[in-house]
């Protein structure tokens, strides 16, 4: 496993709000932060994390434990509830568009890998708006709390462990199972991505993100812009393995280029709302519905 040293330098380039939603991003994957870890993942000094978590705190999202911080509980319920909200209406706007595009990337019979992401959850939140008739298999309870509110999605929960604090499934079955499915779309959130290469900053998560990444055919990445070139510890997968990166207009030029270069296909959503384009997955051979779900969740065959 490839470990990347965190820039110190990085919170310079970053406006408080994207620090905050960094922060929720941690600890709706993990549970729990302390100060310390935080600041190393930032590259930001101890008082500046402090900062951000007091303004967390004041709005409600965590809760200071001692050294550190953590979510406030919140339980399943209404759509409303689901994922840690963001810490401004302009970033929450950001991951809805990016959110609406990947949405619009699926088709109707489709077979649905959704990562325990902010931002995936922002395109679940269009699939059912949308009532199209999919298979989802998810491994984030809330995620799946939101998608068994449709009558249009077939719902598939692997199962596994609860890890301490999050809703996230991990371990076995759920390993077994996934390790034997082919879907057809896999929509992966990314906390972070530099030099080409998705990072995350727990291997337990990056572990889990190549797991769902390796029982699809098509994988698009839904990524914040300003996570490019962000702290990261491990390595998950080289950007390149993807075959779309939905980002918004925040993405520096340079970054784009970078990425074009290395024959990254690269969309950039519309914050303001307008509907995404249609997918060019069908020009690239496109999915295959979700025909054999049944068997794969029956044991009866490897394939979606």
């Amino acid at each position: 496993m490839s470990l990347a040293t965190p820039p110190k330098t990085r919170s310079e380039k970053l406006l408080p709000e994207q620090r905050q939603s960094f922060i929720l991003d941690v600890l709706a994957e993990q549970g729990v932060a302390a100060l310390h870890q935080l600041a190393e993942r930032l590259g930001a000094s101890f008082s500046t994390v402090r900062r951000d978590l007091d303004e967390l705190v004041r709005n409600g999202l965590v809760s200071r434990t001692h050294g550190g911080a953590m979510l406030r509980a919140r339980p399943l319920g209404p759509i409303e509830e689901d994922g840690p909200p963001s810490p401004t209406g302009e970033m929450r706007a950001v991951k809805e568009a990016i959110g609406r595009m990947a949405a619009a990337r699926i088709r109707e019979g489709d077979s649905v890998i959704f990562d325990s992401s902010t931002t995936v959850l922002e395109a679940a939140r269009v699939i059912v708006a949308t009532k199209l008739r999919i298979t989802a298999v998810t491994n984030n309870l809330k995620i799946a709390d939101l998608l068994s509110q449709s009558e249009g999605v077939r719902l598939i929960v692997p199962g596994g462990t609860r890890r301490s604090g999050t809703y996230v499934l991990s371990g076995e079955p759920g390993d077994s199972f996934l390790s034997r499915l082919h879907a057809d779309v896999a929509l992966i959130g990314a906390q972070s991505a530099s030099s080409g290469v998705l990072t995350d900053s727990r291997i337990e998560s990056a572990s889990a993100k190549r797991l769902l990444m390796g029982a699809v055919r098509t994988r698009i990445l839904l990524i914040d812009s300003w996570k490019f070139g962000g702290p990261g510890f491990c390595e998950v997968a080289p950007l390149t393995e993807f075959e779309e990166v939905i980002t918004d207009s925040g993405l520096a030029e340079e970054e784009r280029r970078d990425l074009e270069r290395r024959g990254i296909f690269v969309q950039i959503a519309d914050t303001r709302g307008a509907t995404a384009p249609q997918s060019s997955r069908e020009e690239r051979g496109g999915a295959h519905g979700s025909a054999a779900a049944a068997a794969a969740a029956t044991g009866t065959g490897a394939q979606m």
